[in-house]
């Protein structure tokens, strides 16, 4: 059984009064130990689908209209807040994408790591601080008895994001979703804490949830990947099969649109167009304005996802065509 199954997910936001799906038909499944990448545009739906599996939307204005979240076997939509709250954080955990603005600025770091542990572990200040310098020593923090004194102000980016990383582990959650946690660092710094994340995922032995737009963090990081574009998932492999033979023609164009070593000043290719608002989806395929491959068929109807073999899908007619062509 899959660590956490998400079925036929979609949900939707209120605009105008009206719930809009924001996320639709998403089943995504994480496996025991596994890193899974899940790569897109802004605008795909990807932190919206973590956050609905930590039900941190509130209702309203965010809505489930159908699916299923299953986590070790149990409907995580169908939990109570405070059956939730025995989850969220203490199970499952969360890195957000900015630091500074998820760590409270009147509180030291070792307040908030302490707070964390006492909240799920229910130990005394004096082991809580132990706990969280043990933590901090764990994400390679340099001092961490010190730090524990430091306010997020005094610390660089990376730190900060240490912290957070520190605080996510500190109850050593079976499920780690990470919301693009280097994306306002530099490269020097986003290198290290995609390093470190990768150290502690083996060490601690528990499945992640990497959400990013960067497929070259896909690459160096993640098993398999899951590729979304305007609420939908559109491929779904091995992450070495991902890149020898993409399938989805949007998976096609983010790969040429990444950059190389040793391309003589070429310019980079890009995929024409826009990801599409929410209340202005097209009919058909979600991707064929932007498709180049795209048929009548494409703007009339939404393909299903078709299997490829080895746990390679994708969702596009081109491959249901191509697949019945082989069959013939």
């Amino acid at each position: 059984m899959s660590l956490l199954e998400i079925k036929q997910l979609t949900s939707a936001f209120l605009f105008e009064g009206k719930p809009v799906p924001v996320v639709m038909d998403v089943s995504i499944t994480v496996e025991e130990g596994e890193i899974l990448g899940v790569v897109g545009e802004s605008g795909s739906g990807k932190s919206v689908t973590a956050k609905n599996v930590m039900r941190l939307l509130p209702t309203p204005p965010a809505s489930v209209l159908s699916g299923e979240i299953l986590f070790k076997g149990r409907d995580i939509l169908k939990l109570s807040e405070k059956e939730m709250r025995s989850v969220r954080g203490n199970e499952i955990s969360m890195i957000f994408q900015e630091p500074m603005t998820s760590l409270n600025p009147v509180y030291t770091c070792g307040n908030q790591i302490m707070e964390a542990v006492m909240l799920h572990q229910h130990v005394d200040k004096k082991n809580a601080r132990a706990k969280a310098e043990e933590m901090l020593k764990l994400v390679g923090m340099s001092m961490p008895e010190e730090r524990l004194k430091n306010y997020p102000h005094e610390l660089s980016g990376g730190m900060r994001q240490r912290v957070m990383i520190a605080m996510a582990l500190c109850s050593n959650p079976s499920l780690l979703i990470a919301d693009e946690p280097t994306t306002a660092l530099d490269p020097t710094i986003q290198a290290q804490i995609l390093e470190l994340i990768g150290e502690v995922q083996k060490k601690l032995g528990m499945s992640v949830l990497y959400i990013t737009h960067d497929l070259g963090v896909v690459a160096e990081l993640c098993h398999r990947v899951v590729v979304m574009y305007a609420g939908m998932v559109m491929e779904v492999a091995q992450t070495e099969d991902l890149f020898s033979k993409p399938a989805h023609p949007y998976t096609q164009g983010l790969m040429k649109a990444m950059p190389r070593m040793n391309s003589g000043g070429e310019r980079l290719n890009s995929i024409e167009g826009v990801v599409p608002h929410i209340t202005e989806m097209p009919k058909g395929c979600h991707f064929h304005p932007r498709c180049p491959y795209a048929t009548e068929l494409c703007r009339q109807s939404c393909p299903l996802m078709t299997d490829l073999g080895n746990g390679h899908q994708v969702r596009c007619h081109l491959a249901d065509r191509g697949r019945e062509e082989e069959q013939a």
